[in-house]
């Protein structure tokens, strides 16, 4: 992943438009994402809003998506952070 900071709070991004709703990133960070009763993924809370810690599972779940609908950006600064663009 290019740009991490390992302190830097992140948020996740959906793009609903391109979530199949394959649920690989909640089952890779379900302490981060979850399908919502949509059935698309769906960032909890912190990671929707104010941000937090990035995990090595947060990081595997945008890596595993299939469809490259997730993507992590700075809670502090908002640009993007992986995938790279």
């Amino acid at each position: 992943m290019t740009g991490r900071s390992d302190t830097e709070p992140v948020v996740v991004r959906v793009d609903r438009d391109r979530c199949i709703g394959s649920g690989m990133c909640a089952l890779s960070a379900p302490e981060s994402l979850a399908l919502g009763a949509d059935g698309l993924a769906a960032p909890l809370a912190e990671f929707a809003d104010g941000g937090a810690e990035l995990t090595d599972e947060l990081a595997d779940a945008v890596d595993l998506c299939p469809v490259e609908a997730l993507t992590l950006h700075s809670a502090r600064g908002g640009y993007r952070i992986d995938p790279a663009e």
